[in-house]
């Protein structure tokens, strides 16, 4: 049996400096008392992982092979951005091992309950952002803008390269500084720290105008009740959903500038 410790791991904070963490452990036969990002303060004695590709690999191997699901669970709920995800995807991982696959189906299990919740916030984010997320066309690019609590781009991946098999088009994650791009019929998600979007074009306008008195018209004077949809259609969501403009009374920038001509291309920084 591995010797529990009081020490701290301090890792990378990546799905792979987590896996890294995994692979130390069982290398050394010690089960950490805590597992944090490199440079996050702490009392108890630590130990730095570096992270190693090969290390990561081998470890990402071994969940494949005991179950593709597994895989995907550990995948997610670090995704979730949720305190303490590095810590409860090693206990997710540890139990895996000891018990196989079907741990997965006793949330009354603590280490999996708990990482279960990772689990289902991040694929509950990707699921409202697949009916809350808006583009725009600027110069025949699709651009949106999202501000997500978790690491969703690769889960969206597959719902809008599907939609839009023939468009281009990027989605900015805003919080984490994160683009997913797509061309036919290839996408990729990179770093990207800014966006600075063009001016709407007249078209474009027209469009959005369009789309904001078709949501006006569809809705029943009286049935309105601002609670419910708030219940539905969460209004932190709200900035980024152009039919919500005139709720949140702030126009976009791209539409308060002066239409000057064109559309000028995007730019990254």
């Amino acid at each position: 049996m591995p010797d529990r410790t009081d020490l701290v791991y301090l890792c990378e904070e990546s799905l792979e400096g987590t896996l890294c963490c995994v692979y130390e452990s069982y290398t050394r036969r010690e089960v950490p008392f805590d597992i944090l990002p490199e440079g996050t303060p702490t009392l108890y004695p630590s130990r730095p992982v570096v992270s190693d590709e090969a290390h990561a690999a081998r470890v990402w191997r071994s969940l494949l092979k005991l179950d593709p699901e597994a895989a995907a669970w550990v995948r997610d709920g670090w995704c979730s951005c949720m305190e303490g995800r590095e810590y409860r995807a090693y206990r997710f991982i540890r139990a895996l091992y000891a018990h196989g696959p079907r741990i997965m189906g006793n949330l009354a299990d603590s280490d999996v309950g708990e990482f279960f919740k990772l689990v289902r916030f991040q694929r509950n984010e990707a699921h409202l952002m697949k009916e809350f997320l808006r583009f725009a066309d600027y110069g025949g690019a699709l651009v949106s803008v999202i501000e997500p609590k978790a690491l969703i781009l690769e889960s969206l991946a597959p719902h809008f390269t599907d939609r839009f098999p023939e468009e281009q088009f990027m989605i900015f994650d805003k919080t984490h500084g994160f683009a997913l791009f797509y061309r036919p019929y290839e996408w990729v998600v990179r770093p990207v720290s800014e966006l600075a979007l063009p001016v709407a074009d007249a078209k474009e306008r027209n469009f959005r105008a369009l789309w904001r008195r078709y949501y006006d018209r569809i809705g029943i004077e009286g049935r309105y009740n601002p609670k419910c949809r708030m219940t539905h259609m969460y209004k932190r969501f709200w900035k980024n959903m152009l039919e919500m403009d005139r709720e949140t009374g702030v126009l976009r920038a791209d539409e308060r500038a002066p239409l000057d001509g064109p559309s000028g291309p995007l730019r990254l920084e």
